[in-house]
């Protein structure tokens, strides 16, 4: 059976991924608490054959919003 990857999960607009400093594992997920050379869906994917359970949409604030 060949597993179908869901392109919809977008790690960069999840509230759980980050960036790190480290050369050979840039990106990371606080959910599931690592750091990897590829993007946490992608690994995650790898891993399992289902797509992350756990993408949760970053909500970004406009700061620069002036109140009238």
């Amino acid at each position: 059976m060949k597993m179908k990857r869901n392109n919809s999960i977008l790690c960069g607009k999840c509230q759980f991924y980050f960036v790190t400093y480290e050369k050979y594992k840039p990106w990371g997920c606080s959910k599931f608490g690592f750091k990897s050379s590829i993007l946490p869906s992608q690994l995650v994917f790898n891993t399992t054959g289902t797509n992350c359970a756990y993408f949760k949409l970053r909500i970004i604030e406009n700061k620069n919003k002036v109140n009238k």
